[in-house]
């Protein structure tokens, strides 16, 4: 009987350290990283400075190296990813003196006059690669020069959450993984407004590109302070009105990736730490306090980061009250690997336990 007790637990100690390698073959699988090296060739400068960045398919950012090198290495676990390169000529980035005209009469040389500054902006080139990763490799990635990129026509679609059109919105574009503002090009268009029939044209450089629409819809309250039920088509927003007249804030996004050209985009009501208000001739922007307003002067936080340059963002009013900051919401990250973690402990018990009776019997041995 005491032979087959010791069997017994013999054979459940085995399983323990059974369940505990398979655990630990299956954490090493999970967290096992492809060395990736981009190398980058670019067309018409001699750049000295590269940004290189491994974007997921969603468009968010998962890897980034900035480098005076032509090339980067990146360690990715197996997926797809966008790959991007800014390329930049940080030595041409140079003050060019521009005389003064003189406005008194008579004639002066340059030579007598102050000089006023003008920057020169840098050379740039922009590339990007859609790449599976599936194991360690090396990938080149060719860039071209922002003033001769190729451009693409958009025609983005914005609904309201009934899927009605949703006309005036704001529409704004931006090229994923550049540092530099695409938009003052004549040949391109990355702001507009949607037409009566909930579409406006944007004309990008033909790359992957992050579009966002929003809108302000104003509520139909006479009075206030009281409960604010506002309807924007398709969806209830509820709060407290503090000011008449009152709006709700509905955005969307995004990720266009060439050849597609006709993204449809959703609006939805959103969080008060989706929203910044830009002040003209501010370094920094105003997170929103609420997802409603008393004027539709908010923009997405992501749009304020992305449209640095552009004077549309400028044109945007102060708020007319101060506001204070939410928190940036964070992906929330679990599943499989806590489902790892319970199995690890309950096979590390049953070698414990195990161990344990083993020893007890041994004890009661004559």
């Amino acid at each position: 009987m005491q032979r087959n007790f010791l069997l017994l637990i013999t054979v459940a100690s085995i399983l323990g350290l059974g369940l505990l390698s398979l655990c630990s073959f299956s954490f090493a699988s999970a967290s096992t990283l492809n060395n990736v090296v981009v190398s980058i060739q670019t067309s018409s400068i001699q750049a000295d400075n590269f940004v290189v960045n491994a974007y997921n398919m969603s468009g968010y950012l998962e890897s980034s190296v900035q480098t005076h090198y032509s090339a980067a290495s990146f360690e990715l676990p197996n997926d797809q990813y966008i790959f991007t390169v800014t390329a930049n000529n940080e030595s041409n980035s140079v003050y060019n003196p521009v005389p003064l005209l003189s406005t008194s009469s008579g004639s002066a040389s340059s030579s007598s006059l102050p000089s006023l500054p003008i920057y020169v902006a840098p050379a740039a080139e922009y590339g990007y690669l859609v790449q599976q990763i599936s194991n360690s490799t090396s990938i080149t990635i060719n860039t071209q020069n922002v003033s001769q990129y190729p451009t693409n026509s958009l025609d983005v679609k914005v609904l309201y959450p009934n899927g009605t059109a949703a006309a005036g919105a704001s529409v704004s574009a931006s090229v994923i993984g550049s540092s530099y503002y695409w938009g003052y090009e004549p040949n391109v268009v990355t702001w507009a407004s949607t037409g009566a029939d909930g579409i406006a044209t944007l004309t990008t450089p033909t790359a992957p590109v992050q579009i966002n629409a929003w809108l302000w819809i104003p509520s139909n309250e006479t009075s206030f302070p009281t409960p604010a039920a506002v309807d924007a088509p398709g969806q209830i927003v509820n709060g407290a009105i503090i000011a008449y007249p009152i709006y709700v804030g509905l955005a969307g996004s995004a990720l266009v990736l060439p050849p597609q050209t006709s993204p449809t985009i959703n609006l939805q009501a959103q969080q008060p730490n989706y929203w910044v208000t830009p002040y003209i001739g501010a370094a920094t922007a105003v997170p929103s306090s609420s997802d409603l307003a008393a004027g539709p002067g908010s923009v997405p936080s992501s749009v304020y980061a992305q449209q640095q340059g552009s004077p549309n963002l400028q044109s945007f009013p102060a708020p007319s009250t101060s506001s204070t900051g939410g928190s940036t919401p964070t992906p929330n990250i679990g599943g499989d690997s806590e489902i790892l973690i319970l199995v690890t402990i309950a096979a590390v018990a049953v070698i414990v336990v195990s161990l344990a009776l083993i020893l007890r019997s041994k004890r009661k041995k004559p």
